[in-house]
């Protein structure tokens, strides 16, 4: 087996999995900020307009119940999903696999021995291993403690961060 090879392949997929997930919570966490921008300046708009024609102002009421209610489920889901939290750290994780990518594409080539192609290989386990950790603490945990549960024994949680599988995680 080429380890060179097989090393800047995962490289290349772990960090398309990390950028793609990113920008999916990148758009995620934009749209539903602008979604709420949006009802909550309809909604004003709407208080105002209720105001000048009171003969409307119950229609208008009830539609200004309703951009409200949205706006609670939408902070809601904002709340639950964590869609800024999630980008930024994706992000990160990307970007220390595009440093270590770089560093291995100018410093290996076939003449490198194993044993170096394997240092870096565990730095990107690392890696890998870092983000899954903080995923579980800060954003699995805080979901938890949200939720009442008790964190799981030893604080690691069962479930991975999109785009590192539990077998690439850097844990058995």
């Amino acid at each position: 087996m080429d380890k060179r090879k097989y090393l800047l392949d995962q490289l290349a997929e772990k960090t398309a999995g990390f950028k793609a997930d990113s920008e999916k919570h990148k758009r995620l966490y934009r749209r539903l900020r602008y979604a709420v921008f949006l009802l909550t300046s309809l909604a004003a708009l709407l208080a105002g307009l209720s105001i000048k024609f009171p003969e409307a102002s119950s229609m208008i009421n009830v539609v200004i119940l309703f951009a409200s209610a949205a706006i609670g489920v939408l902070t809601s889901i904002e709340g639950l999903r964590k869609p800024s939290e999630l980008w930024i750290h994706e992000r990160t994780t990307y970007y220390s696999l595009m440093d270590l990518k770089r560093e291995v594409e100018f410093e290996v080539d076939h003449s490198t021995p194993p044993e170096v192609v394997e240092q870096y290989f565990f730095r990107m386990q690392d890696i890998l291993g870092t983000s899954n950790e903080k995923w579980n603490r800060s954003i699995v945990g805080a979901r938890q403690a949200q939720n009442g549960q008790p964190p799981a024994p030893g604080g690691v949680q069962p479930s991975t961060p999109a785009g590192v599988p539990p077998a690439l995680s850097g844990r058995p």
